[in-house]
């Protein structure tokens, strides 16, 4: 398999001793918590950009001064973030309420979003940090949809960049079936393109920036970010964690959320911290794919958010990738009451961010 130059660091417990970093300053000092007094959880995220926030959360002190020692794990994927949490090897993980966690629940895993953190709860469908790109000699034309038809194009099957592929292509009168998928991670998408292994990548940052900085010139764009597919990622637990520990859920979200903020605010600076977690990774490609999700990193949800992942499910269920009769509870995909109640008590963390619709009418 082609791996791309920011490879992933599977396996490789990072030790979340925050007071060491170098790379930024938080935006307060730590709390200075006794290590026995400290509880610990650990966490798994991917090495996307993302979950930049949780890399915030760990590098900045945001845990500790919650009263957490947390040891984070960064693995490839969302299959094996479940497959950790479903076996006990890990506590709190990340996932995507509309794929990961309800094909999920729908296997028999009781997941559930407690806590987002890459989401715009602004608008239906949409998620800026996926890209639809071609090299020049494929015989794509920016600006011409249909010429994708008949090409290879590299897509990570059951990810997010599936779901924007399947959606651009619905838009324009097209359906998988009209081009060659291949499957691929999404971390050695640009290397595959940039040899011309495949015609098209469907990278989701920071291979967008890296793809488009590799080929300069000879990247055609096609469609970054815009209307196509739903993403609603944030922080991840069984049921029966959320119910044994709501009070080290409560406080794991709230170090990311502060994460969030500062990513939202400090894209420059969070992408210097993301050195740590995503391998080799160029600064500049994570802060440009930072600065093009920006309004995704909001912790709150909204109507919008209930429609995309009720969407979501009922495509799911008619392309037959989850297997169910009809779609499940949305609250038993997101945990509403306990997202708002903490925001409620915390709205410091939403300073700044534009007001939610409060109908799905009023979604952009």
């Amino acid at each position: 398999m082609v791996r791309s130059r920011w490879a992933r660091v599977a396996g490789v417990l990072v030790a979340v001793a925050v007071a060491a970093s170098g790379c930024s300053q938080p935006t307060k000092p730590a709390a200075q918590s006794s290590a026995a007094n400290l509880v610990k959880v650990r966490g798994l995220f991917a090495s996307a950009s993302n979950n930049v926030p949780m890399m915030v959360a760990a590098e900045n002190g945001y845990w500790r001064e919650q009263g957490l020692d947390v040891s984070v794990q960064v693995l490839d994927t969302g299959s094996a973030i479940a497959t950790a949490l479903v076996t006990g090897a890990a506590d709190i993980g990340a996932g995507n309420a509309t794929s990961s966690i309800p094909l999920s629940r729908a296997a028999g895993n009781d997941f559930v979003l407690v806590g987002p953190y890459h989401n715009n709860p602004l608008v239906v469908a949409g998620t800026e940090r996926v890209a639809i790109i071609a090299g020049k000699d494929s015989g794509v034309r920016a600006g011409d949809p249909r010429s994708l038809i008949g090409k290879s194009v590299a897509v990570t099957e059951g990810n997010t960049n599936e779901n924007f592929l399947r959606a651009y292509l619905k838009a324009h009168g097209m359906s998988m079936k009209d081009v060659k998928p291949v499957n691929m991670a999404y971390q050695d998408m640009p290397t595959a393109l940039s040899q011309g292994n495949v015609d098209v990548i469907v990278p989701m940052e920071p291979g967008v920036s890296e793809a488009i900085r590799k080929l300069g010139d000879d990247a055609i764009v096609l469609q970054r970010g815009g209307p196509y597919g739903s993403s609603v990622v944030g922080v991840m637990v069984t049921d029966k964690y959320l119910s044994e520990h709501r009070d080290v859920v409560e406080k794991y979200v709230l170090g990311v959320w502060e994460g969030v903020k500062f990513t939202r605010e400090h894209p420059d600076q969070a992408a210097a911290l993301a050195q740590r977690y995503i391998s080799g990774v160029n600064v500049e490609d994570v802060t440009s794919g930072l600065e093009q999700m920006r309004s995704e990193f909001d912790p709150r949800i909204s109507p919008c958010t209930e429609k995309a992942v009720m969407g979501e499910e009922e495509r799911l269920i008619a392309d037959r990738s989850m297997k169910v009769a009809k779609p499940l509870p949305y609250d038993d995909i997101v945990a509403a009451d306990f997202i708002n109640g903490v925001l409620a008590d915390n709205e410091a963390l939403t300073e700044g961010l534009a007001p939610l619709p409060t109908d799905v009418s009023e979604c952009k």
